[in-house]
């Protein structure tokens, strides 16, 4: 079957990367700027600058190999007007079809969380564009992360469990109904631990609200409301977020090349996720379909 896969670029590779889609019957990708590489600490003019120039980059990619790939644009986060500039650009004039959505833009913790008035005009415009915000972490500069490159593993996981809770309990969906946000990594730690995350928007044995936060709707309501990419590397935790989220609200997503191509036991690489999914003999093939292509189109408005 097709598949829509939204992944990493391929680190400068191109021979590789279309070698290893054809290999695996990935049919057409949607690429972005590695997250890492985003500049949103730095001063505007740079930010706006680099964002430019991969957006035109990524958008020549996409017509040098027609129907192989789509692209998510950049944004220069930390100037908000010049990012509504460029959302436009990037989507009215390079074809592209949805925005990445940095959650710390200072890489230290001290920028406005994702529920915060500074991130409304990027929500608003996207909702006027009726495209998708793909929200991955930039790098993360904490002296704790360095330690063991933890800055790309944990950092990463961090940001995304950070931007779910931060953004359901701020009620954002309530002011932004409309909005499309795909969530990379699985959603961090959020389908594993949400129970926990559940039970602070639920009433309790009293039947009072108590410590109970107010939003619209319960905690997993609002989680339902996201999209989620399947950029994990265990059967077990694919499964979690899937039960937890429902089919509807996942794509297929791997790195392909990337962190992924460390070898399983098995000898296959890790990004090979598409083994796992079509392993669960829990989903149907409608259900594997919606996962490995039929909710990437919808999501992105992708013509086939």
């Amino acid at each position: 079957g097709h598949n829509y896969a939204p992944i990493r670029p391929a680190h400068g590779d191109e021979e590789l990367h279309l070698k290893l889609m054809d290999e695996r019957g990935y049919d057409m990708q949607v690429i972005s700027q590695p997250p890492f590489t985003q500049v949103h600490d730095q001063k505007a003019y740079l930010g706006i600058a680099q964002a430019k120039a991969f957006n035109t980059s990524m958008s020549n990619c996409v017509k040098e190999h027609p129907g192989k790939f789509r692209a998510v644009a950049s944004l220069p986060l930390q100037d908000i007007p010049a990012s509504v500039k460029e959302m436009n650009r990037a989507i009215k004039e390079l074809g592209m079809i949805g925005c990445m959505l940095n959650v710390d833009i200072s890489r230290r913790g001290t920028a406005p969380t994702n529920d915060e008035e500074y991130w409304f005009p990027i929500y608003e415009e996207a909702c006027k564009l009726d495209v998708p915000l793909f929200v991955h972490p930039g790098s993360s500069a904490l002296p704790r992360h360095q330690k063991y490159s933890l800055a790309l593993h944990l950092g990463f996981l961090f940001g995304e469990t950070e931007f779910l809770t931060t953004f359901i309990y701020g009620d954002v969906f309530k002011r932004f109904p409309d909005l499309k946000i795909l969530c990379s990594h699985g959603g961090g730690a959020v389908p594993y631990q949400v129970g926990r995350f559940q039970a602070s928007t639920c009433p309790d044995l009293k039947g009072d609200r108590g410590p109970r936060i107010p939003i619209e709707g319960t905690f997993i309501d609002n989680l339902r409301k996201m999209y989620f990419d399947t950029c994990m590397y265990s059967p077990e935790g694919i499964e979690c977020l899937i039960k937890v989220v429902g089919v509807d609200q996942v794509l297929f997503g791997t790195e392909c090349p990337g962190m992924g191509m460390a070898r399983r036991p098995d000898g296959r690489s890790y990004d090979n996720v598409e083994d796992y999914i079509n392993g669960f003999d829990w989903l149907s093939d409608t259900d594997k379909a919606k996962i490995f292509s039929g909710n990437a189109i919808k999501l992105f408005n992708i013509k086939v």
